[in-house]
C-alpha cells in the first residue's frame, strides 16, 4: 500500500482534511467494498423525512471521525512528551492506527442502523452461529458482550478474503488484528482507546457537528479547535490503590467548551433525533420490520429485486450471513423491500397489516401524536392492561392488526455517564477527576431524561385521547 506524504479530502464540515505520511492509509482504505457499503447507509436513519438535507452517509461520518482521531492523537502526542520519555509517547504509527480504527468503528452497521438491529437481529441473536459465519473465534472473551453490529465489524476487519483485510495486511502484517483489538479497548498504549469510546470521543465529536450542519439546525455547535487544544493526559485513582493514565481536558481551560459540547449534544437529541415525527417514522419502520419478519416466517417470500431479498429473508428466519452476503445489505435494499411489500399482490402476501404499513411509509402517511402530556401519559401506561385498552379503541379504525397501529415511544437521554470507563475527565496538576464529580458539573449529575409519547393513526386520535384523559382524571 503506498505511503504518500499527504492526501487531502475537502469536507463540508471540517474543511480541508489532510492525512500526512503513515496516516494517508486512511484514504487508501476508502476504495474497499467494506467501507464503500457505508456510502449507502444514511448516518441519521429516517431523519431525512423531517430534515430533507440530512442525506449524508456513514462513510462521510467515519471519514470525519478518522480525521478527528488524527487531530486528537497529535495533540495527545504533544501532551505526552511533557510527562513521559519519548519511547512511551504515541508516535506516527499510533496516530495512523487511531485514524484507521475511527474509520472502521461503524463498519458493521446494518441498514437503518439501530432499529433494524433491534427488530430483525434481536438482542438474543445466536452469537456462536454468527461467530462461525464471520470466521471469528467463539472462545474470544472480548467478543462475548459485543452488540451485533460490533461483532460484524470485527468479522469484516478479519475476513481473509476481504479487500479491507488484504490492504491492511499489505500495509503491515498484523494490522487487522491490532485495529480490531484497539476497537475492543485493548492497545499497547492503554489510554488511547478512550478517544474512540467515551462520553467525549471522536465519534460524537464528528456526528454532533456533521448532523447539525446537514439538518440546518442552529443548536449543535461547539468550539472544536479549542476542545482539541485543551486535551491532555493525567493520572486517575483506580481500584485497590492502583492508578492509571487517562485522557482528559484541562480543568482551567476546558470547562466552558465541555459545557458547550454537552449542551450541543442535548440540543441535537431534543431537536433532531427525538423530534416527534422522526421518532414516529422510526417506530413505524420498526413495526413494519417486526410484522414482515412474522410474515416471512409464515411463508412469505419477497421476490423480484435480486439476491438481497433472499439474504433479508434468511436473516428474518434467524440465519447468519457470511461477510460477502452482508455487503449486499444497505438502506437502498430496505427501501426497495418496502416498495415490493407495498405493491405485493394479495395472493402472494395475505398479511394486510404489513402491506398497509409499507404503503404508509412509502407515501409518508405517518401516524399522529396523541396530544397528552408526557407525565399524564406515563401514568396511564403504568395502569394494568393500558395498552390492551388502546388496541381495543384503535381497532375499529384499523385495516389490520391494531397492535401494529400504536407506537409507545420512550425517548431517553443521559447527559453524563457515571461509568468511569466512559466518563469525561477534568485534569488539574496531572490528576484526573470525573466531570460528573467536579463542582463545575454538579448540575448535570441528574441528567437522565425520559420523554413518553404515544402515536396512532389519524382517525383514532380523538378516541385514544379521550381514553387516556378519562383514565387519568385527578
Amino acid at each position: 500500500m503506498p505511503r504518500r506524504w499527504v492526501q487531502r479530502i475537502q469536507d463540508a464540515v471540517h474543511g480541508l482534511m489532510e492525512f500526512h505520511g503513515m496516516e494517508s492509509v486512511v484514504i487508501d482504505l476508502l476504495r474497499t467494498p467494506e467501507l464503500q457499503r457505508l456510502r449507502k447507509i444514511r448516518q441519521t436513519g429516517l431523519v431525512h423525512l423531517v430534515f430533507p438535507c440530512a442525506e449524508h452517509s456513514r462513510l462521510a461520518h467515519v471519514l470525519g471521525a478518522a480525521y478527528l482521531a488524527v487531530r486528537f492523537s497529535r495533540r495527545i502526542k504533544e501532551a505526552a512528551h511533557d510527562v513521559f520519555i519519548p519511547d512511551l509517547c504515541p508516535d506516527e504509527a499510533v496516530i495512523r492506527d487511531m485514524g484507521i480504527a475511527a474509520l472502521c468503528h461503524d463498519l458493521g452497521h446494518g441498514p437503518l442502523s439501530h432499529y433494524w438491529e433491534r427488530e430483525i437481529i434481536g438482542h438474543g441473536f445466536n452469537r456462536n452461529a454468527w461467530s462461525d459465519a464471520l470466521g471469528l473465534s467463539k472462545d474470544q472473551e472480548s467478543l462475548s458482550k459485543l452488540k451485533w453490529h460490533e461483532l460484524v465489524g470485527h468479522g469484516l476487519l478479519n475476513w481473509p478474503e476481504g479487500q479491507l483485510h488484504r490492504l491492511l495486511e499489505q500495509h503491515e502484517q498484523g494490522t487487522s488484528d491490532r485495529i480490531s483489538r484497539l476497537l475492543l479497548g485493548e492497545y499497547y498504549i492503554p489510554y488511547m482507546p478512550r478517544l474512540l469510546a467515551s462520553d467525549l470521543d471522536v465519534d460524537r465529536a464528528d456526528f454532533i457537528r456533521r448532523d447539525t450542519y446537514q439538518t440546518g439546525v442552529a443548536y449543535g455547535r461547539y468550539d472544536l479547535d479549542w476542545l482539541i487544544s485543551t486535551c491532555c493526559i493525567a493520572e486517575r485513582e483506580a481500584q485497590r490503590g492502583h492508578s492509571e493514565w487517562v485522557i482528559g481536558f484541562d480543568a482551567w481551560k476546558a470547562v466552558r467548551v465541555l459545557e458547550q459540547f454537552l449542551i450541543a449534544r442535548r440540543a441535537l437529541y431534543e431537536t433532531v433525533y427525538h423530534h416527534k415525527t422522526v421518532r414516529c417514522a422510526e417506530g413505524m419502520m420498526a413495526l413494519f420490520l417486526r410484522r414482515l419478519k412474522h410474515a416471512v416466517r409464515e411463508g412469505y417470500q419477497p421476490s423480484g429485486a435480486g439476491d438481497f431479498t433472499t439474504y433479508l429473508t434468511r436473516l428474518m428466519n434467524g440465519e447468519p450471513l457470511t461477510p460477502r452476503e452482508l455487503l449486499k445489505l444497505d438502506d437502498f435494499a430496505i427501501w426497495i423491500l418496502v416498495d415490493i411489500v407495498a405493491g405485493a399482490d394479495a395472493r402472494d402476501l395475505k398479511d394486510d397489516t404489513v402491506r398497509d404499513l409499507a404503503r404508509r411509509i412509502t407515501s409518508r402517511d405517518l401516524f399522529k401524536r396523541v396530544r397528552v402530556l408526557s407525565d399524564r401519559l406515563q401514568r396511564f401506561l403504568l395502569q394494568p392492561h393500558a395498552q390492551e385498552e388502546i388496541h381495543e379503541v384503535v381497532k375499529p379504525f384499523c385495516p389490520g392488526d391494531p397492535e401494529f397501529y400504536v407506537i409507545v415511544d420512550q425517548a431517553e437521554f443521559e447527559m453524563l455517564s457515571e461509568n468511569e470507563q466512559n466518563c469525561i475527565y477534568l485534569v488539574e496538576d496531572l490528576k484526573a477527576t470525573p466531570a460528573i464529580s467536579h463542582p463545575q458539573f454538579a448540575h448535570y449529575r441528574d441528567g437522565r431524561r425520559t420523554t413518553v409519547r404515544l402515536y396512532t393513526i389519524r382517525e383514532a386520535l380523538p378516541a385514544v385521547e379521550k381514553l387516556v384523559r378519562e383514565r387519568t382524571q385527578e
